[in-house]
């Protein structure tokens, strides 16, 4: 195998796994900030651009590079930041109903 293979392999794997493990933050909630994951996709765009001379020889850089701009639009989407919120105001207000529920009752229907 040619150095030039090698190097060539070794550039797909480390963005392969660079990509899987900013997919996983995503789905797991720790790119919370839209900064962040401004910030983000721009690395992505910049790890596209370096990619493109392979696109034409490698369906795995294609392949990578497709993936690379679902992630990158996936990132900016701002559905789920707002999801998220929607969320967070509904548990609170049920919440406020709920103890507003418990302190209205007397202790004996607590109980029974």
């Amino acid at each position: 195998m040619k150095q030039e293979d090698v190097l060539h392999s070794d550039v797909i794997n480390y963005f392969s796994a660079e990509f899987a493990a900013l997919e996983e933050r995503l789905h797991s909630g720790r790119l919370e900030d839209y900064r962040e994951r401004v910030l983000v996709s721009r690395k992505i765009s910049e790890a596209v651009h370096l990619l493109a001379p392979y696109v034409r020889s490698d369906p795995r850089a294609r392949h990578l590079v497709k993936n690379a701009e679902a992630l990158r639009k996936e990132l900016l989407s701002v559905r789920s930041i707002i999801a998220k919120q929607l969320l967070q105001k509904d548990k609170q207000t049920l919440l406020q109903a709920i103890l507003t529920r418990k302190k209205g009752r007397r202790p004996d229907e607590i109980a029974g």
